[in-house]
């Protein structure tokens, strides 16, 4: 039977028509004004009639599918909100922000598909739902999806085949003077002139997007390769370890490292072994574990930009702990394979991990900042309070601005940073949390003054709640008025922290600039996060009218994010938390990992020594 490629609404279908005195009538309804006052205030009989709402049981029903219809349009335009709205419907409260919501989402046009559409204004209910179900929750979202998955991008997708598949893209491509061409590749899209074809007898180094494979050495006919049939459509390796990674998207930072461990292994597999990845046996596994242990010269170099024509696989060599790393997740990438039926089996099953030495101090506790350094920077009338109060023309000046860069509030990115500072050292959050904690986790604990609790999703996949101070809470307010965000809106599921300004590149412009070139509240990916501070620690450190001693500056210029989660671990424990207490609040899986804090403080180690030996 013929497929049905019916997948996009009617116009009609996108068009609600809705006066001035509907969205004044809502608004009355929302806040609990009687339907019969709302009848008489803001309707006459002949409209009344026109609408088929004789009755108050007839606008009533108006009024409730005016508002469901609004709403499931303020979601798909805004998922920030979604959970705030859906509570005020649910519990029939709504503040004037959650109302604004509803009004801005009726002013919306469609009359020409944008890259930030949801898809559900475009699509059919049931195609947009298999589609939203992928991850692509907007239009734009949606032409990366078909780009990075290529040709058959759609076979993954229940109920999407073939037929709707080409109408869909045919639909996109009728828009790609405002849309972009809807180009399909079976990996991230590239300049052509940057492919290399990698050989023993071409060893050149590049990154895996940039990986082109001779036929002889791709895979497909690998000795290793599974007669049976596949429960993956990998045509080769390339191919494999892009359906591997996929599974890991949304888990930025985990699907970096696994990325850097397979392209460094096919590299391996192809330029120094001179064998495609399936063909590798027992005896290469170890092979490549003793490369690990010195690579090549010409493997190692500084860390720059993945295109960059200076690319190199490693930064130095790897220490043991490293190679260990390398070696587990390449054998549970084998696993994988072998599970899905790409490979008959999994030659690093018999391989040894490397060994390695038990640290002393496993964690890096030394990057801690000393209490006097972290008040000096971030403590009441500190460097950043000082920084965000000076004139953004003579901060300019002071570092330097020029071009683009001179346009940036400083005052204001100043501003962003102490929130993200306080934000780290005074709960011990991650990187990663930090970047993705939103608004609607923050709220004040209750019956205690100047406390907040926020809830974080962490590692292990596991919910855990962290305590703020006041201070901190309002740093947070502060930078979200530079936003011109309400903050007081505490259902609004929105990062707490987001970026000012966006640089003109196209990846960065790509995910935080809505159409009209405004900011869309994405907020930081954890790199992001990291690069803001970063900058600006260094541009405290190099600043000479800031009172710091060179160790101070030198501290500054070498720590990063994580050193504000072990700065609060080390102050919380010479304040003397209790472990099991700082333990749940850090996140720590072993209580053996939290009594590190404690070895932190040598001066409490000394004081208490010293009342032991009687001084």
């Amino acid at each position: 039977m013929a497929q049905n490629v019916e997948v996009l609404l009617a116009n009609d279908d996108r068009q609600h028509k809705y006066t001035r005195a509907d969205f004044t009538a809502l608004r009355a309804w929302l806040n609990r004004l009687p339907i019969s006052q709302i009848s008489s205030l803001y309707y006459c009989e002949d409209d009344l009639e026109d609408m088929g709402c004789a009755t108050s049981a007839g606008l009533q029903n108006r009024l409730e599918s005016m508002r469901d219809y609004l709403l499931k349009r303020a979601i798909d335009q805004n998922p920030h909100v979604a959970e705030g709205l859906r509570r005020a419907r649910m519990l029939h409260v709504w503040s004037k922000s959650a109302c604004d919501f509803l009004v801005q989402a009726a002013d919306q046009d469609f009359s020409t598909p944008k890259k930030t559409d949801p898809v559900s204004v475009w699509f059919r209910p049931m195609i947009a739902a298999l589609i939203k179900a992928e991850g692509a929750k907007t239009i734009g979202e949606m032409i990366d999806l078909i780009r990075t998955r290529g040709d058959g991008w759609y076979r993954p997708i229940p109920r999407i085949g073939a037929g709707k598949a080409t109408a869909i893209v045919g639909w996109l491509r009728k828009f790609e003077g405002t849309l972009g061409p809807v180009r399909m590749a079976s990996i991230a899209p590239v300049a052509a002139d940057k492919f290399v074809v990698v050989t023993p007898q071409n060893p050149v180094l590049v990154p895996l997007e940039r990986v082109i494979l001779p036929q002889a050495l791709d895979g497909a006919t690998g000795f290793n390769r599974n007669p049976s049939f596949a429960l993956v459509q990998a045509r080769n390796d390339l191919e494999a370890i892009d359906a591997y990674l996929y599974k890991f998207r949304g888990k930025e930072k985990t699907e970096r490292a696994y990325r850097k461990e397979l392209e460094r292994f096919l590299l391996w597999c192809v330029t120094v072994r001179g064998k495609a990845m399936s063909s590798i046996m027992q005896e290469d596994c170890e092979a490549y574990k003793d490369f690990l242990v010195a690579p090549l010269k010409s493997w190692i170099g500084k860390k720059t930009k993945r295109l960059s024509n200076d690319w190199k696989p490693f930064a130095g060599n790897p220490s043991p702990a490293s190679q260990k790393y390398a070696v587990l997740t390449i054998r549970t990438f084998f696993e994988w394979l072998v599970n899905v039926r790409y490979l008959a089996g999994n030659p690093w099953v018999t391989v040894g991990d490397p060994v390695v030495a038990q640290a002393i101090t496993p964690l890096q506790i030394d990057r801690a900042l000393p209490k006097l350094l972290w008040t000096k920077l971030a403590g009441p009338g500190g460097i950043l309070d000082t920084l965000t109060e000076v004139p953004d023309l003579e901060l300019q000046k002071r570092y330097r601005m020029r071009g683009a860069a001179a346009a940036i509030s400083m005052s204001a990115q100043f501003r962003l940073v102490r929130a993200a500072l306080l934000l780290l050292g005074e709960s011990g959050l991650r990187r990663e949390e930090a970047a993705y904690a939103t608004r609607d986790k923050l709220k004040p604990v209750p019956g205690v003054a100047n406390l907040w609790e926020l809830d974080v999703l962490g590692k292990r996949s596991k919910w855990r709640t962290v305590f703020l101070p006041g201070r901190a809470v309002e740093a947070i307010k502060v930078h979200w008025n530079d936003r011109g965000q309400d903050f007081s809106f505490g259902l609004a599921d929105m990062p707490l922290l987001s970026p000012l300004y966006v640089p003109d590149i196209a990846p960065a412009k790509r995910k935080h600039k809505a159409e009209e070139g405004k900011l869309n509240e994405s907020g930081f990916s954890q790199d992001g996060l990291y690069r803001v501070i970063k900058t600006a620690l260094r541009r405290i450190a190099d600043d000479q009218t800031l009172d710091l001693d060179n160790f101070e500056r030198e501290k500054l210029r070498s720590c990063g994010p994580h050193a504000f989660r072990h700065t609060f671990g080390t102050q919380a424990a010479a304040g003397r938390v209790p472990l099991d207490v700082l333990q749940r609040v850090l996140g720590h899986a072993s209580l053996q990992t939290t009594t590190i804090y404690v070895q932190a403080e040598k001066q409490r180690s000394i004081e208490e020594l010293g009342k032991f030996f009687g001084n």
